[in-house]
């Protein structure tokens, strides 16, 4: 892991101690701020984690969400040696092929719909399932959404941002699927994860 992601990941072990009373591993203290950054976080930590870890980061949830600097950081291809690219690539590929997951990855796509008509992003989406993992996870955060998706595709164009928030509204009223997004975070995290 690079100086700059380990950086990162000890920022994210300090906060978890901080706010969480039983000792989890680093995959684990991942997961739990990948999860408090997420829109509908509660439901999420209810299905993932036990009672005491769900009511102490539900009451720490703003403290321990991962910030935006953190996921750019964390998520960036040169934060993970080649092996931990390697494994997550493979496990994201077979998460993809959940149908939940490929319709959130279309739902995605749809919303990026300019934005992936440009020749520099369009390869990235298609590149490998990192890049898509990551505008997924930037959609369904709290907050700074815009910017982590730039930092999966490195621009967004303007036009696609109400087709952005159109998702984000229809998001919002129809719910996540909560096993699927548990599972993206989870593959995620263990991949990441020392």
């Amino acid at each position: 892991m690079a100086s700059w992601a380990a950086q990162a990941l000890e920022h994210v072990r300090a906060r978890v101690r901080r706010h969480i009373s039983v000792p989890v591993s680093d995959a684990e203290a991942l997961k739990i701020c990948f999860t408090c950054a997420t829109v509908e976080s509660d439901a999420l930590l209810e299905l993932s984690h036990t009672r005491v870890v769900q009511a102490e980061a539900n009451a720490h949830r703003r403290e321990l969400a991962i910030t935006a600097d953190e996921f750019a950081v964390l998520l960036d291809d040169n934060s993970l040696n080649a092996t931990r690219r390697l494994g997550l690539t493979n496990a994201l590929s077979e998460d993809e092929q959940d149908p939940a997951r490929q319709a959130q990855s279309e739902a995605v796509r749809g919303a990026l719909r300019l934005t992936l008509s440009e020749r520099t992003q369009h390869e990235l989406w298609k590149s490998n399932p990192r890049v898509r993992m990551r505008a997924m996870l930037a959609m369904l955060r709290e907050d700074d959404h815009v910017a982590c998706l730039e930092h999966a595709l490195g621009e967004v164009l303007k036009s696609d941002h109400r087709r952005i928030d159109d998702l984000r509204c229809a998001t919002e009223a129809e719910g996540i699927d909560i096993m699927s997004v548990a599972q993206l975070i989870s593959t995620t995290c263990t991949g990441i994860g020392t």
